[in-house]
């Protein structure tokens, strides 16, 4: 069954599709559904590419790829299929930008939003994140059920899990681009550049994090004037590009109660 591919928001394409389990989330036949066809081809220099025509495209995915890594590739272009079609007749992808777009306002980022909105549904993925801690553990585990990135899981997790937190991803020991959950205030910032006693920090200089979800000092990460009487938890990891992934998160909610009752 196919329809046209105008553009629908990923909740209504999977309200349209009925699709409410993450097995039922079958890429290539959401696809499909929106006239668009992914093959899967050994690529060089990209991890995936689309060429549209009229009302048909075509996504070619590297077959060399992870699993979790063609399906977040697929839907990537997908994104680009159903936001931008008519804009460009086509468009090729790299893993780096599946990694470094998710800041700012452009064609990649969007598409990075779509993909993972439609494959990691907020309505899916909050119930199976509730009340579980904000780690790259948890992370995991919902990477494994939904056959979905790292990094795609982690912004999802800060986004709709039950604690306040930040995810960072950091490249040379320079903050890249980060996100805030909904519990977090604006006048919450995260370092350009955490300092040394973070784990980022050592992870950056070639170090190891010996310890998950570690206690630090909040001035550590936090750009904030108070923050030195508070403390998170910090998680980082090291991604294979070579950026630090990093899920900041209160378990211990002073810093941001304090702050409520300063405003």
């Amino acid at each position: 069954m196919t329809t046209t591919s105008s553009y629908r928001s990923p909740r209504i394409l999977l309200k349209e599709l009925g699709i409410t389990e993450p097995e039922d989330l079958k890429i290539e036949a959401i696809a499909e559904y929106c006239n668009a066809t992914i093959i899967y081809e050994p690529l060089k220099g990209s991890a995936a590419r689309i060429l549209g025509y009229g009302d048909r495209a075509i996504i070619t995915v590297d077959s060399q790829s992870r699993r979790e890594r063609q399906r977040f590739s697929a839907g990537h272009e997908l994104g680009h299929w159903l936001q931008d079609r008519g804009k460009v007749s086509s468009f090729t992808c790299t893993e780096k930008v599946f990694l470094s777009e998710w800041s700012g306002d452009n064609p990649e980022r969007r598409a990075n939003r779509y993909t993972a909105e439609l494959l990691l549904p907020d309505f899916m993925v909050e119930p199976r994140a509730k009340n579980q801690e904000m780690t790259f553990e948890t992370v995991r585990s919902l990477a494994e059920a939904f056959q979905m990135s790292l990094t795609a899981v982690a912004i999802r997790l800060v986004e709709v899990g039950s604690f306040p937190a930040l995810l960072v991803c950091s490249e040379a020991g320079k903050r890249r681009w980060f996100v805030r959950g909904p519990d977090v205030p604006e006048v919450i910032w995260p370092k350009e550049y955490p300092n040394a006693y973070t784990i980022a920090f050592e992870l950056h200089r070639g170090g190891t994090a010996e310890k998950s979800s570690t206690d630090i000092q909040a001035d550590g990460w936090i750009d904030h004037a108070q923050s030195k009487w508070y403390t998170l938890r910090e998680d980082s990891v090291k991604t294979n590009h070579g950026y630090v992934l990093s899920l900041l998160w209160w378990k211990d909610e002073r810093q941001l109660l304090d702050l409520e009752e300063q405003e």
